[in-house]
């Protein structure tokens, strides 16, 4: 079984927490092997959950997958959810998120 595979499993599974951060690892998983696409469901599948930790992390990551494509709403809409949870890494890392769209807008 490879790890895609056994993220894949635990996101299948009745285990809310477990769920959530196996979509956020397979996200990032996905990402280093190029598969845009799927990482970016994977984000939002975390998202979705609703998980206080797993969330707002996947909303970064999906901020930065959004920023990197050129959708900037999009990129803003993902960092401000991670900000607006409140969980203190991920608002700080999406405020960083926030000002290099700003940075690119000028």
């Amino acid at each position: 079984m490879t790890a895609k595979d056994a993220y894949y499993e635990t996101i299948d599974s009745e285990s809310a927490d477990a769920a959530s951060t196996a979509a956020l690892g397979l996200g990032v998983l996905l990402v280093i092997g190029g598969d845009v696409p799927g990482a970016k469901d994977a984000f939002q599948k975390a998202i979705d959950s609703g998980s206080a930790e797993a969330a707002p992390m996947a909303a970064i990551g999906l901020g930065e997958l959004l920023a990197d494509e050129g959708d900037v709403q999009g990129a803003k809409d993902a960092f401000q959810k991670a900000i607006d949870s409140g969980h203190p890494n991920a608002a700080l890392a999406a405020t960083a998120g926030l000002g290099m769209l700003a940075d690119q807008d000028a």
